[in-house]
């Protein structure tokens, strides 16, 4: 099977992704490795990249390359966002990274992050029409999706960690004052895409803001499933989120069990943003994805540009590794898809089925899956 792999050079933390590529657009992350680089910090007053913390970027992507290639990665594939496009050096410190023999290298524009980040979603969760969000340090893309197409994309300067910088205090409880001005900075921009407000479709997040708000949430809940992959964040629950975190201060975020180490100072610009944007576009909820660029870029890489037509098959058969079948038995309450996963998982016990991501399912339909399995024992 083909592995390559990806190196993300965000905002926020300089992440290695290995990747291997099943049949017909399984997507397995065989490695992962991450450093919470804050690019966005290191710029200085000329918006440049100082000599040393270029030096130790490029040095970094060596050593991620090798690591990838004793993981069997055929090639190097490195993504640069944000933080890189505002340096005023960047060109520079990446065409040194591009002279890294078996390093391929790419600038990414704003409105490409989000194409990405939609790409992911299509291919792996079971949604036809709404939008994707993915808020990253720097940036965050907003994606119209029609009919499993990209329709428009839009990118902002509303970075959770950018935000935070603006708006929010280190330490401190954020006061109302400084709240109400993040929250009208945040209003503006998004009052200025016009299809935020069409609210059809669901609603995709992606990024590491998102997915520690889900882990948060899930914890509180106590929920079965070990992963936030195809998850639904209640709009309700997510403004709780941000009302209680937005109270503390960030020693006391410390203790919030699920929340990393590396969105303590930045989770509350971020629930903020995202609980915003699901009161604009007039969503209930945020579906989750545990997908992002790094993988928007290595379905690209492996299975082409289109995303796949069926991900569930795909998800099936390499979580399951059975052959997906086209229809299952006719067990009540179960939609059509969930019937056919229901058929793929008989031999499977339902602790399995929710251990790990089935590509193209959501949560809701695998725990319907699993209850359905355990009934029939």
């Amino acid at each position: 099977m083909d592995r390559v792999a990806v190196i993300d050079l965000g905002s926020g933390s300089t992440t290695l992704a290995v990747f291997e590529g099943g049949r017909r657009g399984f997507l397995d992350r065989v490695h992962t490795e991450g450093h919470a680089s804050r690019l966005l910090h290191q710029l200085d007053e000329e918006r440049r990249l100082p000599g040393e913390a270029a030096k130790q970027l490029v040095e970094r992507v060596e050593e991620y390359h090798r690591i990838a290639r004793s993981k069997g990665a055929e090639k190097t594939l490195v993504a640069a966002t944000s933080a890189m496009r505002d340096a005023t050096n960047g060109a520079e410190v990446l065409a040194e990274m591009a002279r890294i023999p078996g390093v391929t290298v790419r600038l990414l524009a704003g409105s490409e992050e989000g194409r990405l980040a939609a790409h992911t979603a299509l291919c792996t969760l079971p949604f036809r029409d709404g939008i994707v969000v993915d808020q990253g340090g720097g940036s965050l893309q907003l994606v119209r999706v029609r009919a499993r197409r990209v329709r428009a994309a839009v990118s902002l300067p509303l970075g959770a960690l950018r935000l935070s910088d603006r708006f929010l205090p280190a330490k401190e409880a954020p006061s109302a004052a400084a709240l109400i001005a993040l929250r009208k900075h945040v209003v503006e921009h998004l009052e200025a895409v016009p299809w935020l407000g069409e609210g059809e479709g669901q609603l995709v997040g992606v990024g590491g803001g998102a997915r520690a708000l889900g882990k948060i949430t899930r914890r509180a809940e106590e929920g079965r499933f070990r992963h936030g992959h195809g998850y639904r964040l209640d709009g309700e629950a997510l403004l709780d989120r941000y009302e209680q975190l937005s109270r503390m201060e960030a020693a006391e975020r410390e203790a919030v069990p699920g929340l990393p180490e590396s969105r303590i100072d930045t989770i509350v610009a971020a629930a903020l943003t995202l609980s915003t944007i699901v009161r604009l576009g007039g969503f209930s909820a945020l579906h989750l994805s545990t997908y992002g660029i790094r993988e928007g870029i290595a379905f690209h890489a492996l299975f082409g540009d289109s995303p796949l037509a069926d991900p569930g098959a795909a998800g099936i058969r390499g979580r399951l590794k059975v052959a997906p079948p086209e229809r299952g038995p006719a067990i009540p309450g179960l939609t059509a898809r969930e019937r056919r996963l229901y058929a793929a998982a008989r031999d499977v016990s339902p602790d399995r089925l929710v251990d790990k991501p089935i590509q193209g399912f959501w949560q809701e339909e695998v725990a319907r899956v699993a209850d359905a399995l355990l009934q029939a024992r």
